[in-house]
């Protein structure tokens, strides 16, 4: 907004000198229209969930006002004015390249406006430099063309270099899944949905001794597998993390607890199934699942955490391989009878 208010405020300055210098009203007229523009375009800038037609009209309007007052000066045979207007027209030129390169054709043709209106308009006074001018427009052109190209693949480049680092911070490194700031990221941009958003605590039963017996190779392999599982039994729309170790959470939109124990019972299931690890071995280990749910608007991440793991303290003690539901408190986290499931 900086630039834009202040390139405003410039060239309502030239077109009330120009009016005080010629009497011209014409002046008076534009200074009014550019102040009217700058107001129009601010808002437009307040209000981003709004359609972007009538900035990007407005800023046409302003750069067309721009030209009309360079073609004015000119006419007017006015030397200072004429020099005052082409060291604002070059600045405006260059704040244009640097604010609306992200929008190449758009630049191109403010800042095209901005120069054919000197040109031009130089040309009806001095018929004789019309080649000379013909060639620099062209020279303009191409370096324009050139710098907004160069910008535009600079902040791409950027763009592109952040989101990366961005996906790197909340991804699993080995399988690919989201880390504990990824499940942050991805509870926060549901956190105003409505709804009961449920939490799958997992623990791997026996994954320490593949990975001692096998060595740690292996051990990531079967790792991998058990993501890949996971992706497989749960939603598409679900947040599967792996928080470090053999743990891993399911974060799901459930509106029931029969359904909260389908899962479990599915995921269970899915996870205690012998892995192959090579041609000729294979790895088993089971699963114990402690389960929470809340209201998302009423409810954190942090305290979901807390119940399921819980929950699935409970689960372990029970014989693992089991998954159990949290029900307010220690002494009630609960095992219905088709969720106790041997390992």
């Amino acid at each position: 907004m900086a630039a834009l208010v202040v390139g405003a405020c410039n060239t309502v300055i030239i077109a009330l000198i120009a009016y005080i210098r010629s009497g011209n009203l014409l002046f008076l007229g534009i200074a009014a229209m550019d102040a009217g523009l700058l107001a129009l375009r601010l808002r437009c800038l307040r209000r981003p969930q709004e359609p972007s037609d009538l900035l990007f009209a407005s800023g046409l309007l302003w750069t067309m006002l721009q030209g009309i007052t360079i073609v004015l000066i000119v006419v007017a045979g006015d030397m200072p004015m004429m020099i005052v207007a082409l060291a604002s027209g070059l600045g405006a030129v260059g704040g244009i390249i640097g604010r609306n390169f992200a929008a190449p054709r758009y630049a191109l043709a403010q800042t095209n406006i901005i120069d054919l209106s000197f040109k031009v308009s130089f040309a009806c006074i001095a018929p004789e430099f019309i080649p000379l001018l013909v060639i620099q427009s062209v020279i303009f052109v191409v370096i324009n063309v050139s710098l907004i190209r160069q910008q535009r693949a600079t902040m791409i480049r950027a763009l592109t270099a952040e989101v990366e680092s961005r996906k790197q911070s909340s991804i699993d490194p080995l399988t690919k899944l989201l880390n504990r700031r990824g499940l942050d990221e991805a509870f926060a941009r549901e956190g105003q949905a409505d709804g009961t958003v449920a939490l799958f605590y997992l623990d791997l039963d026996g994954f320490k001794q593949v990975n001692d017996r096998l060595g740690h190779a292996a051990g990531d392999f079967l790792l991998l597998q058990v993501g890949e599982r996971l992706g497989q039994s749960c939603d598409p729309s679900a947040a599967i993390c792996r928080l470090g170790g053999d743990e891993f959470l399911v974060l799901t939109a459930l509106t029931d607890e029969r359904a909260m124990q389908a899962l479990g019972i599915k995921l269970v299931k899915a996870l205690s199934l012998p892995y192959q690890i090579e041609d000729s071995v294979l790895a088993s280990i089971g699963v114990s699942v402690g389960i929470a749910f809340g209201v998302r608007q009423r409810t954190t991440l942090a305290t979901l955490m807390a119940r399921a793991d819980e929950a699935l303290y409970g689960a372990k003690l029970q014989g693992k391989g089991r998954c159990v539901l949290y029900r307010g408190g220690s002494n009630d986290t609960t095992t219905p009878p088709d969720l106790a499931l041997a390992s």
